[in-house]
Parts: structure tokens; C-alpha cells; sequence
């Protein structure tokens, strides 16, 4: 017995010493962790970004120095100017009139010392805040415009412009006065180099705004290119949360359908597009315009879709439809059986509705066609008027395009220069029949 308080003792040293021991051990351990490298998300993209300028700008400016009319549709002209508006800052917005008569707003556009900025569509004011500065952008009104025009009567003495916010629909009319930081700059980028632009002739008509036509003949290149694809494994990638349960099923020679249960994309051969959509997204609850272009844009540059050179052509807001068009060398594209327009439906905070070409241009191919002449504005008016028998009242514009045609055995697209009209059913191809003489028919 004498030796068990001994032995008690023993043992609690050692329970003591083991103790520290794993102690020890436990705040010096290092555990050799097998190295895990970061996870690389696939990012699936057809092209590049577009910054909002490139997508949202005016498909024709009008110069008005003294007596005539000069204009372009020249790109290399509108983006500088479209870049030369980050440079300056606009001061308030202020409605000037809601009400605006044709024959004032036909006045301001051939007042001297103008130009006039013609876009395709109505764009929110607060989307053209984005690209324009404003002083204080937080009080910009959901507003609309179709045109601008651009005082610079005053520019060489104050140091600044008068923009005019039209929108000839609506009859409305804002101004802001626009602060210049490089007064030479801008005069010698813009207002010099109007006088060697392209002649405009002005068609006035009783009662509603006037045309702008090219006063002269002018010759057009057409152009022949061979056809890339945009992949169906690429798009189901983009557009499908899982593309590995997505099924095929072949619904035709001209069309194939894509479904995950839930989203449907469906491959039409025959007009060379895709259609997507996604039911459970279908919404009509308001939105205010500049967001619903915001949203559709994002959309696009999130997987770089603004594939070609597409720009904003259309909105219907109450519906949530945005619309680009495709234009080459400047000018629009348009087509009979092809589609030659990216189309997006805004959901329930994110897309409903998705259609757009699937082909891209790959190669230009060259050959031995010749520029084509096209007659001048005013000789297309006078053959609209006696040949087709239409009131020039219902047109609302006349462009020079260019028509796509898709051969799909040999795999080529051809561009082929022609005039256009705008009525109310839309845009018309004013073509010259072969037979009895030179009549312009529409197709």
C-alpha cells in the first residue's frame, strides 16, 4: 500500500506530460492538403462587346451650313461625333412644346447653322444620358426623341451648342444647352468637313414633315461573302442552364427543335435563324423604356451576341420587344427570306424571348461586278409617283440599303445596293423591272 500514492503519482505526471504533448502537437500541426486549383468557368461568347454608343446612334446626319443640305451615313463620321458627346455636359432638360406642327419642325431642320441627327427608332432620353452627359442626371425624364438637332450659331461666342429633343410622333420638343470644351475641335471635326459631304435634297409635302433624299445618282458595290454558322453546341450553352439534358428532335428538313423541359430553341434552316424561349419568364409588368433597352443590351454583351454590325431599329415597351437591324457598310440590310434582325422579349428579370440570325459573314469573296448605279432621290420620288401611284404623304422615309439573298446549296450570301421605302407596312424594295421600260415594282 505504501506504494500506491507513489504510483498515482506516476501516472499523473504522465497524463500531464501526454497532455501537453498533444497539445503541442495539435497547434504545430500542418496538414499536408492536396492542392486544389481554382475552377475555371467556361465563358461562352460569339463576339465581342458593343459599348451602347455603337449600338444606339442616328443612321444619317444632316448638315445645314447656308442654303444646302450636305449629309452622310458615313460611320467613321457619326461615331466621332457620337464620341464627342462624352466630352461635353448638357444642362437642364426643358419642354419647350407639346405640340409641335410639322411645317415648324420642317423650319428648324433647314434653319442655317444645324445639323440633324435622324435615328431609327424613339430613344429615352435617359439611354441618350449614358452617351451625353447631363449636369444632373438624377431628374432625367422618361422622355422620347427620333431626332436631334444640333444649334451651332452660337458655339464660336459661348462655347456652346443647342441641342433640340424631337420626337415627331408625339409632337414633343425639349432643349438643352450643351457646354463645348474644345470649341476648334469641334468645328473643324464637324462643321468644317459638312460642306464636303454628300448633297441632300429636301422633298417637302403638304401637311407633314419633309423627305431628305441624295440629290445625285450614286454607285454602290454589291458584294458576295461565304456563309459561317454559329454552332447549335455554342448556343445551347448560352441559352440552356444544363445543355447536357437538352434533347434534339428533328421536326423537319428546315427545322430542328431544342428543349430542356423547360426552354425551347428552335433551328429554322430556311430563314437561317434560331428562335429561343423561355415560358416561365413571360411577364407585361411595366417597364420604363431606357430600362428594357439597358436589360436587352446587357443580355447581348453578356455572351458578346451584337455579332455583326447591328444597331437599335425598334422598341415596343409595352410588350418588351427590342430589335436591332443589321447593317454592312453602313447602310441597313434587308431581306425577303432571311433574317437580318436581332430580336429580344424582356421577361421576369431576365429574357423570355430571344430571336436571331445563326449565319455570319466569313469570306468576301471577290468578283467581277460592277458598282451599281442607283438613281438620285429625286428621280426615285418621281418614279414612286408615276409608276407606283403612291401618295409620297405615305412614306415615311426612303434609304439606300442593301437586299440579302442566301443561297444555301452553295453557301454564299449576296448584297445587292437598291433603294427602299418606309410605309406604314413596313420597309419595301423599289426595284427596276427588266420589261416595259425602266418601271420600279415593289417586293
Amino acid at each position: 500500500m505504501k506504494y500506491i500514492e507513489h504510483i498515482k503519482s506516476v501516472i499523473l505526471f504522465l497524463l500531464i506530460a501526454l497532455s501537453m504533448a498533444l497539445t503541442f502537437l495539435t497547434w504545430n500541426y500542418r496538414p499536408k492538403y492536396q492542392t486544389i486549383e481554382d475552377i475555371q468557368i467556361e465563358h461562352i461568347t460569339l463576339g465581342e462587346q458593343k459599348v451602347l454608343n455603337r449600338v444606339v446612334k442616328p443612321y444619317r446626319l444632316l448638315f445645314k451650313a447656308e442654303e444646302d443640305f450636305t449629309g452622310t451615313v458615313s460611320s467613321e463620321v457619326i461615331d466621332a461625333l457620337m464620341d464627342e458627346f462624352s466630352n461635353m455636359e448638357a444642362n437642364d432638360l426643358t419642354l419647350i412644346n407639346h405640340n409641335l406642327a410639322d411645317d415648324k419642325l420642317n423650319e428648324m431642320l433647314r434653319a442655317p447653322n444645324r445639323m440633324t441627327l435622324l435615328f431609327q427608332a424613339d430613344i429615352p432620353m435617359p439611354t441618350f444620358a449614358s452617351i451625353l452627359p447631363f449636369h444632373d442626371n438624377k431628374d432625367i425624364p422618361e422622355t422620347t426623341f427620333d431626332r436631334i438637332i444640333i444649334d451651332w450659331s452660337q458655339l464660336t461666342v459661348a462655347g456652346q451648342l443647342q441641342f433640340l429633343f424631337i420626337n415627331a410622333d408625339n409632337r414633343t420638343l425639349y432643349r438643352s444647352f450643351v457646354k463645348v470644351y474644345d470649341k476648334a475641335a469641334f468645328k473643324r471635326n464637324f462643321i468644317d468637313r459638312a460642306a464636303k459631304l454628300d448633297s441632300y435634297m429636301e422633298i417637302e409635302r403638304p401637311g407633314t414633315t419633309s423627305l431628305y433624299v441624295l440629290t445625285n445618282p450614286t454607285e454602290i458595290l454589291p458584294y458576295t461573302y461565304s456563309v459561317g454558322t454559329i454552332s447549335t453546341d455554342l448556343l445551347k450553352k448560352i441559352l440552356f442552364t444544363d445543355p447536357n439534358i437538352v434533347q434534339r428532335n428533328i421536326e423537319s428538313a428546315q427545322t430542328e427543335k431544342y428543349t430542356d423541359g423547360m426552354s425551347l430553341m428552335r433551328l429554322d434552316a430556311q430563314n437561317q435563324s434560331i428562335h429561343y424561349v423561355y415560358p416561365p419568364a413571360e411577364s407585361l409588368s411595366p417597364i420604363a423604356a431606357s430600362i428594357l433597352i439597358k436589360d436587352s443590351i446587357d443580355f447581348l454583351n453578356e455572351h458578346g451576341g451584337i455579332t455583326e454590325d447591328y444597331r437599335f431599329a425598334a422598341m415596343n415597351y409595352q410588350k418588351h420587344i427590342i430589335d436591332y437591324r443589321m447593317f454592312f457598310e453602313d447602310l441597313p440590310v434587308y431581306s425577303d427570306t432571311t433574317f437580318t434582325r436581332i430580336s429580344t422579349t424582356w421577361g421576369d428579370n431576365r429574357i423570355f424571348r430571344y430571336r436571331r440570325p445563326y449565319y455570319v459573314f466569313d469570306m468576301n469573296l471577290p468578283d467581277d461586278k460592277a458598282a451599281k448605279e442607283l438613281a438620285s432621290g429625286p428621280q426615285i420620288i418621281e418614279q414612286i409617283q408615276s409608276n407606283l401611284k403612291t401618295d409620297i404623304n405615305e412614306i415615311d422615309d426612303l434609304v439606300i440599303g442593301y437586299y440579302l439573298v442566301h443561297d444555301a446549296d452553295a453557301q454564299l450570301i449576296t448584297l445587292e445596293p437598291n433603294w427602299f421605302m418606309l410605309t406604314e407596312s413596313g420597309w419595301e424594295r423599289l426595284t427596276p423591272e427588266r420589261s416595259g421600260g425602266a418601271e420600279y415594282g415593289l417586293e
